[in-house]
């Protein structure tokens, strides 16, 4: 990752012997390339090009994920053909390229959009560097909530946990009725997203940001008590074998009554439906412990590289279209995510979705909303972060605890010399 950021420091070296081209048509690139997500940019695009008949765009597939879109950008910067708009993370992501001085601000654009008044305070903290806003969101989801199989609640005479206590003893009758209580999945994001729920209900809101900009160490006793509530409880809970399955197997032994709960983002409603367990009806969600009255979200943007005027006069107003309540609407139900303005109405969604709508709209007015800690911190901080946590996460020893707090705690501290934090 250090090479990424170091050819983003080149990249605004090389701005004054480069000329950014302008397009014949106009580009948004993005990864989204089959399915609901297909679906759902796909409608975007066409909404936006209706309202701007004189400002069209043509969407453009960068396969893969944010990683290859990020290689293929440094290439168009390189080459002065960058797109008009493109699908971005947040925060360190998007600094960046800010840093590298490829980024037009959209401080305009979001005055003419109200930016300050339709997104939630937690969203505006992540798509503003140093006060400006560099990128405007279309794709939000939460990722601290449990799903459940009603039916199996049901029969085993289970409510929904409202703390983790109860969390415990949902998992022991389930476990004692034979069904696995928690589904997870492999890979560095999954155990970290259900780390958060522990995490918040020990440092709260205020550490959370702390952690995200290195003033809470990752060997400081909140942490430590983190780390041994996330072990006490979601991890003595976790389904047996869990580490081998993709989140997709681990949604479907919750379909299938094989497991009675798995903490996933909101996509897992959309992949649920579509299996034909129905929202309401097959299955049903409630916040993690901890974390009643708060919305941890994962989110994209659109953001626009500096170019001709006329180029960066079509991003603003496809940007401007986008997210309109319409547009928000247009791309949040076929994609089946949430759309991050809140005066989009809620009655756009199916059962789940108006659930995590009102979860959102509640959090925001408690200003209680949390972007990914992950995309908060220095790149190679959240990068080890989430594999160090999934090995304590299937090994959850004395061994690989002091393992994960002493490779952590170091990674801070070179972060914190080489002032790689940012205070979001």
């Amino acid at each position: 990752m250090k090479k990424i950021i170091w050819l983003g420091a080149a990249l605004g070296a090389l701005a004054s012997t480069i000329t950014v081209g302008a397009q014949t048509v106009p580009e948004i690139w993005h990864y989204y390339a089959a399915g609901s997500e297909k679906a759902g940019i796909d409608a975007l695009i066409a909404y936006t090009n209706k309202q701007n008949p004189d400002a069209q765009v043509a969407g453009r597939v960068i396969p893969g994920n944010a990683v290859e879109l990020r290689r293929q950008l440094q290439t168009a910067f390189m080459g002065g053909q960058p797109p008009a708009i493109y699908q971005s993370s947040m925060a360190s992501e998007l600094k960046t390229f800010v840093d590298g001085g490829r980024l037009h601000p959209l401080t305009d654009v979001w005055k003419e959009i109200r930016g300050d008044q339709i997104f939630p305070e937690g969203v505006q903290r992540v798509v503003k560097i140093n006060g400006v806003p560099y990128g405007v969101p279309y794709d939000l989801s939460l990722i601290n909530n449990v799903f459940y199989n009603k039916a199996t609640f049901e029969k085993l005479g289970i409510t929904p946990p409202a703390d983790w206590d109860s969390l415990k003893a949902a998992c022991k009758t389930l476990r004692d009725a034979g069904i696995q209580p928690l589904a997870n999945a492999g890979g560095p994001f999954w155990s970290l997203y259900n780390f958060y729920a522990p995490l918040v209900s020990t440092v709260g809101v205020d550490g959370y940001y702390k952690i995200a900009s290195g003033e809470l160490a990752f060997d400081s006793p909140e942490f430590r008590k983190a780390l041994a509530l996330y072990r006490d409880t979601m991890v003595s809970c976790y389904a047996q074998n869990w580490s081998g399955k993709t989140w997709t197997q681990a949604a479907d032994d919750v379909v299938n009554g094989n497991s009675g709960m798995f903490m996933m983002g909101i996509w897992a409603a959309a992949y649920m439906k579509q299996a034909g367990f129905e929202p309401g009806k097959g299955f049903d969600v409630f916040p993690a412990p901890g974390t009643d009255g708060k919305a941890i979200f994962q989110m994209d943007v659109f953001a626009a590289p500096e170019g001709p005027a006329e180029t960066v006069k079509v991003a603003g107003k496809f940007i401007e279209a986008a997210v309109s309540p319409e547009g928000q609407a247009a791309f949040a139900v076929p994609k089946g995510s949430l759309a991050p303005n809140i005066e989009v109405d809620p009655k756009i969604y199916d059962y789940a979705g108006a659930k995590f709508a009102q979860q959102l709209a509640a959090a925001s007015k408690a200003n209680a909303v949390l972007p990914n800690l992950f995309f908060l911190l220095p790149t190679k901080v959240g990068t080890e972060l989430g594999t160090q946590i999934e090995k304590f996460a299937i090994d959850p020893s004395e061994a690989n605890e002091s393992d994960l707090i002493a490779t952590l705690e170091a990674l801070r501290q070179e972060a914190l010399a080489e002032n790689a934090y940012t205070k979001w």
